[in-house]
């Protein structure tokens, strides 16, 4: 497995307890933003300027993304296997968790 990979795996881990506790909520709200993917990708693109920071497969349900920009802002997106797309969450000063030296002799 890739160094990436395993600095993923808490984001991921994380975006799938939150999912699974939100899950729900999401679907009973009727303010939850929803519709085809790709047009709310290039929503986060061009106007929050966020890009994929994290992926992961949430049991038989779908995938989690997230989107995070340079200035901190970011978009936590459900697409299910049905197709549809929602926003389940969204925030500000994302601050990804730095990544601790391993090995010996350190």
């Amino acid at each position: 497995m890739s160094s990436t990979h395993i600095r993923r795996a808490p984001l991921i881990a994380l975006a799938a307890v939150f999912f699974v506790l939100t899950a729900p909520a999401v679907s009973h709200a009727q303010f939850a933003m929803c519709g085809q993917r790709a047009q709310i990708v290039e929503q986060l693109k061009v106007k929050y300027k966020e890009a994929p920071q994290a992926v992961g497969v949430v049991s038989d349900n779908g995938v989690a993304e997230l989107f995070v920009s340079e200035k901190g802002t970011w978009t936590m997106l459900m697409t299910f296997t049905n197709g549809k797309s929602c926003i389940i969450a969204a925030g500000h000063s994302w601050d990804a968790v730095p990544t601790l030296a391993r090995g010996t002799g350190i």
